[in-house]
Order: C-alpha cells, then sequence, then structure tokens
C-alpha cells in the first residue's frame, strides 16, 4: 500500500473542507434568503413535487449514465492490461 506524504494529506483535508463550508455557505444563504427578512415566522420549506421528480431522475440518469460509462472503461483498461501482460505464446480472444 502507498504511503501518503503530507502534501497528500493536507490537499484531501482541505479538499474536505473546502466542500464542507461551501456547503454551510449555501444552507445559511438559503435559510437567511427563505426567512423574508424577518416580517413574518419561518415555518418551514415547501417541496415543490414536480420540480423534486425532475431533480430526481436527472440524478438517476446522470448516475445510470455515468455507471455505464465508467464499468466500460474499466473493462477496456483491464483488457489493455492483460492484453500487454500476457504470456508469451498465448493467443489473444477477441470479441
Amino acid at each position: 500500500m502507498k504511503k501518503r506524504n503530507w502534501k497528500d494529506l493536507f490537499m484531501t483535508v482541505f479538499d474536505v473542507m473546502f466542500v464542507l463550508v461551501l456547503c454551510f455557505v449555501i444552507l445559511l444563504t438559503t435559510m437567511l434568503v427563505t426567512q423574508g427578512g424577518g416580517e413574518e415566522p419561518f415555518t418551514g420549506y415547501t417541496i415543490n413535487v414536480p420540480i423534486l421528480c425532475g431533480v430526481v431522475v436527472a440524478l438517476v440518469g446522470y448516475l445510470c449514465f455515468l455507471l455505464k460509462v465508467s464499468i466500460g472503461m474499466l473493462r477496456d483498461l483491464i483488457r489493455h492490461y492483460f492484453s500487454r501482460h500476457s504470456a508469451p505464446g498465448a493467443e489473444k480472444e477477441e470479441k
């Protein structure tokens, strides 16, 4: 297993903290804007079902696309690795 040096560890911690701070800022901004300047008390968030369904469909579609492409690239990588590192004289099987 590869040992991490301090630069890799620092960059990992920095990336995680950056994402956490970014999420905090987005959530805080949303909460402050939703309150409407304090004129009326905050009663909660409302969920718009068609928009929620659209976001869910888009996320599922993106994840399916990403999974399909990633599996295909992994198969290509494995095929290229084993075709280059196969034993001499072994027959290569092509589909």
